[in-house]
């Protein structure tokens, strides 16, 4: 099975049964993903002389 086929499984509504039963009977064996705030730089605004 390839990467792309099990998230697309896992993704589907039956995917999402079987993720639920599976995390019930073991805690914690598919995690959910977290998503992660990444600090972004604002570029600076300087004022010119002419």
């Amino acid at each position: 099975m390839t990467l792309e086929n099990y998230y697309r499984m896992v993704n589907s509504g039956a995917g999402k049964k079987l993720k639920e039963i599976l995390n019930g009977l073991i805690p914690g064996l598919i995690p959910e993903p977290v998503p992660v705030k990444v600090p972004v730089r604002r570029p600076e605004h300087r004022e010119r002389r002419r």
